[in-house]
């Protein structure tokens, strides 16, 4: 059997029907997928079906990728956003559900599906204008977590990520500990993109790089959206706070040198010295369209099996799972969107077709898909911070995506 004959004939395995747990305050409306079919994440995880849905539209599945969509604007109506998880209400996860929504349309071609969601659309945009907004005019991930509960999971933290606060320094845990939280809600949980003289998580000082990428994204296709339906004032507004956005992180977060953007420190005036995938979004979502700046990105990321989620940094260095050499689904999805729309054709195919081998012969060995795999030799992914699970979720969607792609 092929991989591609195994995802789609076990997308039904990844689908679950609610029960009559609640869930917080809210319970889930409708059926909805979850990353893995037998083990781990069983739960329902907002940016990892972003790109099973990606999956679903492509094999014909569109009721389900819409009840996926129905299911985080449901969450968007009960909570104002949808949370990390159908069990993990705290935080948030990267803003990917207008691009599920958009997607959903060119899909469908139905005009209805716009009407549909768009409430929540722009309910979930102003969250993040609103909640996740810094002083440079720039946003970042952050959490609902109070002090007596980042106190309490500190210890759960530092078994994942090390000691680096001493035991008596109840203020010190609840900064890190909401550091973390805060990375752990742009779901790459954990790197050290934000390391400051501070902190080595210093995810409060900075303004979040895939964030502000992705909410670009989400004021171009609402302007697109809006224009679409007749309302000309309100495109016209989401085209001028793109603009807005593209100017500032220009102005902070891109390296005049290279044209490469990094997290910005609005703290200190600087810019994050790891670089990561997050670098290569701004040029997924049309921020940049500086060929050269993005080809450097990928240069430095790139090793023989596929795509890092950082770049090395020396053999001292110590490396968490969103880190060197670990090669994740949505890291690969954004890199060859990026190198294809600005017309890097041929090195999109590479970059797709190493992810493509290594999902390939993993699979042949194991009979399984993986959530992340080592980008030097094409194995499966080991870190520190949990076992790394068989999944369909995010790899399958990517890899259809891929496939269907020509690769």
């Amino acid at each position: 059997m092929t991989v591609r004959t195994y995802i789609r004939d076990h997308w039904k395995n990844s689908i679950k029907t609610p029960d009559a747990k609640c869930l917080g305050i809210v319970k889930m409306p409708t059926s909805y997928t979850v990353p893995c079919m037998r083990e781990g994440f069983t739960d329902f995880y907002y940016w990892d079906t972003y790109f099973t849905n990606i999956g679903l539209l492509l094999d014909g599945m569109q009721v389900q990728a819409a009840r996926n969509l129905d299911v985080m604007a449901y969450f968007i109506d009960a909570l104002g956003y949808v949370p990390n998880a159908s069990n993990i209400l705290d935080r948030s996860q990267p803003p990917l559900f207008v691009r599920g929504v958009f997607d959903l349309w060119r899909a469908t071609g139905d005009d209805a599906v716009l009407t549909r969601y768009m409430k929540a659309m722009e309910a979930e945009y102003r969250f993040f204008m609103l909640d996740r907004m810094t002083p440079c005019g720039l946003n970042a991930y952050g959490t609902y977590l109070c002090r007596s509960r980042l106190l309490l999971d500190y210890p759960w933290l530092s078994e994942r990520v090390g000691h680096f606060v001493e035991d008596g320094d109840m203020e010190g845990k609840i900064a890190l500990s909401r550091d973390l939280f805060s990375i752990a809600e742009s779901g790459w949980d954990f790197n050290y993109r934000f390391r400051t003289e501070r902190s080595p998580f210093d995810a409060r000082a900075f303004a979040h790089l895939d964030l502000c990428s992705l909410l670009f994204d989400v004021e171009q296709k609402l302007a697109l959206m809006k224009e679409h339906l007749g309302d000309s004032d309100a495109a016209a507004r989401y085209r001028a706070a793109a603009e807005h956005r593209r100017s500032l992180m220009d102005t902070y977060m891109r390296d005049p040198q290279t044209g490469i953007y990094y997290d910005y420190n609005f703290e200190r005036g600087t810019r994050s010295d790891i670089l990561s995938a997050a670098s290569i979004y701004p040029y997924a979502v049309g921020v940049s369209d500086d060929r050269e700046g993005l080809l450097r990105v990928i240069s430095a990321l790139e090793l023989p099996c596929g795509l890092s989620a950082c770049a090395y940094r020396g053999e001292g260095e110590c490396y968490l799972q969103w880190d060197f050499p670990s090669m994740w689904p949505s890291n690969v999805y954004f890199a060859y969107v990026a190198l294809h729309r600005l017309g890097l054709d041929a090195d999109a195919r590479r970059i797709g077709e190493k992810y493509i081998h290594v999902v390939d012969a993993v699979y042949r060995a194991k009979g399984d898909l993986f959530e992340k795999y080592d980008a030097r030799d094409g194995s499966v992914s080991v870190t520190s911070e949990y076992e790394t699970p068989a999944m369909l979720g995010w790899t399958a969607g990517v890899y259809v995506f891929l496939k269907d792609n020509g690769l």
